[in-house]
């Protein structure tokens, strides 16, 4: 990556559309009520460039009808977002400047998007050939965190500043407060793996200010976090 040193570190949550689902598809609870989820991606600037932690949802939902289907029972809607490509620019900034995405895993609400940056290199949730924790740019302030159990090949991000730090959970958990009481996702792999992967999380966002950004969380605020 080219250095841009006019980027100081920061955070920014892109609004990239909504999941409409029942919670019974997943629970069986045939009392549970629909639910409206955000789909967020992170665009994050660093001195070397910038980094999207995944890419929303497909391109083809703000080409076509404004909902579709993903799977049985999961729907994908526009709600208030007008694309990432979109949404990159409403923040200042251009798709074509970013270097690297960064998806949390396969599923096509995390890495829906990719194709809209074609420039970038992709790196697909856990590399093979990468065993533990890895220092994306080799300066310490980037780590992909192995964190399977949502998928296998799950990975979170830790964005690691002078003062705090900004933890990007994808989907090992869907809200704070379930990294806290190590509350797995609905949709999981392998419990077990879901519940290290959990227990991970919690303690390094004890060991320093953290703040924690989920991918589906609809208190997430649309502001830069700057670090």
């Amino acid at each position: 990556m080219g250095m841009v040193s006019d980027l100081a570190l920061a955070v920014i949550p892109l609004n990239c559309g909504q999941l409409q689902f029942n919670r019974s598809v997943f629970t069986g609870d045939t009392r549970s009520t629909l639910l409206v989820l955000p789909v967020l991606a992170f665009l994050i600037l660093h001195p070397q460039g910038m980094i999207l932690f995944d890419t929303g949802l497909p391109p083809q939902l703000w080409a076509g009808s404004p909902i579709m289907e993903l799977t049985p029972g999961l729907r994908a809607k526009q709600g208030d977002s007008e694309g990432l490509v979109r949404e990159i620019e409403k923040q200042g900034y251009s798709y074509k400047d970013i270097a690297l995405i960064v998806n949390s895993h396969h599923h096509p609400d995390h890495a829906g998007g990719n194709a809209l940056i074609p420039g970038a290199i992709c790196i697909k949730g856990i590399q093979e050939d990468i065993k533990g924790d890895h220092d994306l740019l080799e300066d310490g302030s980037i780590l992909l965190l192995p964190t399977p159990g949502h998928a296998g090949d799950h990975q979170s991000m830790l964005v690691k500043g002078n003062n705090k730090q900004v933890l990007l959970t994808g989907d090992a958990c869907f809200r704070p407060h379930n990294l806290y009481d190590c509350n797995p996702p609905l949709i999981l792999e392998d419990r077990k793996e879901a519940l290290r992967s959990l227990k991970r999380l919690k303690e390094i966002s004890e060991e320093r200010e953290t703040v924690i950004l989920t991918s589906h969380d609809p208190s997430v605020k649309r502001e830069k976090v700057i670090l």
